[in-house]
């Protein structure tokens, strides 16, 4: 048995205990089917731009890229237009409670925390054992070693924060 599926089998059989000893059993999971849903859309919206942009630049040889930053920027806010509107439909149908949408907010942000420590991860694979190495050193001045470290606990205390926070009724 792989030590991953362990602690991923312990951790749900907890969150699942945690979660149905209290109100609105199903909030994490209607957050976490709407932030999925907005995911897919958002990716099959890139996917469209990159497209037309594509095409505007083949079909025109004075049509040029342009800047990058702000070309992703562009696609970025548009896509959230998209989506936005998407919601506003959705909305007439389904109702979206302040706390479905802060835990989406809550997803996205533990997210991005999540993909930044695994990227610093996968980026020095081949440095791990120098990290193990400043850990027994005591060299924590190590950028990457913090960003490994001191990350994931920063998601760990704000999950211990929303389970409070929703065991007290605050969201």
């Amino acid at each position: 048995m792989k030590v991953t599926y362990f602690f991923l089998a312990l951790a749900i059989i907890t969150l699942i205990v945690i979660l149905f000893k209290s109100e609105n059993k199903f909030q994490f999971l209607k957050a976490a089917i709407l932030f999925s849903i907005q995911i897919i859309f958002s990716t099959i919206n890139f996917l469209i731009f990159f497209v037309i942009s594509d095409l505007l630049m083949d079909n025109q040889i004075h049509i040029k890229l342009g800047n990058l930053f702000l070309l992703l920027a562009m696609f970025v806010v548009l896509s959230g237009i998209l989506l936005f509107w998407g919601m506003l439909g959705a909305a007439k149908i389904f109702k979206f409670s302040a706390t479905t949408l802060t835990l989406v907010e809550y997803y996205i942000q533990w997210s991005l925390i999540y993909v930044t420590v695994y990227q610093a991860i996968f980026s020095n694979i081949k440095k791990i054992k120098s990290i193990t190495k400043f850990i027994e050193v005591g060299n924590f001045l190590n950028p990457d070693l913090i960003v490994v470290l001191v990350l994931p606990s920063f998601i760990s205390a704000w999950i211990a924060v929303i389970l409070y926070k929703k065991h007290i009724k605050v969201i």
